[in-house]
């Protein structure tokens, strides 16, 4: 960005400021206290603390002039922004070489004078997020009444217009949705964990990841947001159920900053009782975390836990971004509204929802899905997540070890042997096999397309009963059964064709 250089501020423009406090307190909604920056006058560099990490908002680089504007501007920020936004604020000025010649221009000229500067020399150069920075001071000088700003002049810097930048173009091209076979992998080793509970015991912390990864899979939920769940904020019923509050962040306003209930999935409940119960027995949770959070952990090192175990579950490194639209993508693709999406997301814009039903399938495409007609289910898997074993190792297996039954009325049988056997499932057999670890699938393409074809039709019976709406238990329950049949069925064919 080029901006020609301007002499310094003129010594009336400052004296007419007010005069800085000595002290100014700011709200840490992280550990849920009032703190305070003293010395404002004095002192060049500011302490503040956020989300359990202090950083320094350093205004010796400026020259005196704008040192005096820009601190002015910066308590502006604090009064009416979160302290998580002046910090991404006042990050973008500190690095941009601009800020000092744009701070004086924008305290000397004219409004339609700035407009002009804006449009020509700033806005072809600045990045989405600089340019936001610099919108901003010019609120607060409408704000402070500097130069020739004033609070009338509010609505006229936000219509200002900003760089062209697509903030969902992810979205639009789908590169940040989890695909339908790894979403299956992460809720397979929630079951697997749930398992694991009533014999080898999970760590702590692969319960405390668990519960983290659960959140924001099944509710979107961001990691700023995970963070401040507190313990109380978690409630056990004596049927088992597990409910939590979260509060809605990045709002508009901050008054509009509220706590909200999910409930979590009834087959993961007893990962969040356990943890639970666990967490009542650590103390230690390091500098800067509040004593009543449920996790312990800072955003940072949520969204740490977050990427870590996804790519530990799916070998692909996912972020909890990636895992919000994901979550918001299957709630436009199972039929849910815009309103509901929005209030889902916690979003202040309805229209913003959008997105995720322009890039939602048709009705068609859902069925196809479920049907495990769509492409993406005949293609040959990258890995074997699932061992095979022959027809005579399977009637030599007990009966008991051996996939039988008529679900739906669909008569179903030797499709595969069970490590664990029918009997001590806790499952619905045959249609919870499929996608299961502990199943060993016969290797016989023929059977598992038996399975497919014979289940196609009542699943076809669920959408017209239900006019399409995937949202049932049981359709739900046949489509992932399909979906695991037919990535079967591409591992075994796999596995058969020659090198």
């Amino acid at each position: 960005m080029s901006i020609l250089p301007v002499a310094v501020i003129p010594a009336f423009l400052l004296e007419n400021l007010p005069l800085l406090p000595n002290i100014v307190r700011y709200y840490d909604d992280f550990a849920d206290i009032y703190r305070s920056i003293k010395n404002i006058a004095s002192e060049d560099t500011w302490e503040i603390t956020d989300d359990g990490l202090t950083s320094s908002l350093d205004f010796s680089r400026f020259d005196h002039d704008v040192r005096i504007i820009l601190k002015n501007i910066v308590l502006d920020f604090i009064s009416r922004l979160d302290i998580t936004s002046v910090k991404g604020r006042f990050g973008e000025l500190y690095r941009s070489e601009e800020t000092s010649d744009f701070i004086r221009r924008s305290a000397l000229l004219l409004p339609h004078e700035m407009r002009a500067e804006w449009i020509t020399r700033i806005l072809p150069n600045a990045t989405p997020f600089a340019a936001e920075a610099m919108r901003a001071v010019l609120r607060s000088m409408c704000n402070l009444s500097i130069g020739h700003w004033n609070s009338h002049l509010s609505d006229y810097v936000s219509q200002l217009p900003g760089p062209k930048h697509d903030p969902y173009k992810v979205v639009r091209t789908g590169e940040c949705f989890v695909p339908l076979d790894q979403q299956s992998l992460v809720t397979d080793h929630f079951d697997g964990l749930v398992a694991r509970m009533s014999t080898d015991a999970p760590s702590t912390e692969e319960l405390r990841d668990a519960c983290i990864l659960i959140i924001v899979f099944q509710y979107a939920f961001r990691p700023g947001q995970v963070s401040r769940i507190k313990i109380a904020d978690l409630r056990v019923f004596e049927t088992g159920a597990v409910h939590f509050a979260a509060i809605m962040t990045k709002k508009r306003d901050p008054n509009q900053r509220r706590l909200v209930n999910r409930s979590v999935k009834r087959d993961w409940c007893p990962l969040f009782v356990e943890y639970r119960r666990r967490r009542g027995y650590i103390i230690d949770l390091g500098n800067g975390i509040p004593a009543n959070s449920l996790f312990g952990l800072t955003p940072a090192d949520v969204s740490h836990s977050i990427s870590r175990t996804i790519k530990r579950i799916t070998g692909e490194a996912w972020t909890p971004t990636d895992l919000r639209h994901t979550a918001a993508q299957r709630q436009a693709d199972s039929g849910a509204s815009h309103m509901s999406v929005s209030e889902f997301l916690g979003h202040s814009n309805v229209r913003t929802a959008n997105v995720y039903f322009d890039a939602s399938p048709t009705q068609a495409q859902r069925v196809n899905n479920a049907l495990g007609l769509s492409p993406i289910y005949s293609a040959v898997a990258d890995v074997h997540r699932t061992k095979t074993i022959d027809k005579k190792s399977l009637m030599a297996l007990p009966e008991d070890n051996q996939i039988g039954g008529v679900p739906h009325g669909v008569p179903i049988a030797g499709i595969g042997g069970c490590e664990v056997g029918q009997s001590g499932c806790t499952k619905n057999p045959v249609v919870s096999c499929y996608g299961c670890r502990k199943f060993l699938p016969v290797n016989d393409v023929a059977m598992h397309r038996q399975v497919t074809e014979g289940l196609r039709p009542v699943v076809h019976e669920f959408a017209a009963a239900s006019r399409g709406d995937p949202s049932t238990p049981a359709y739900t329950q046949l489509r992932h059964t399909l979906e695991e049949a037919e990535r079967v069925i591409a591992d075994i064919e796999a596995g058969n064709s020659p090198e």
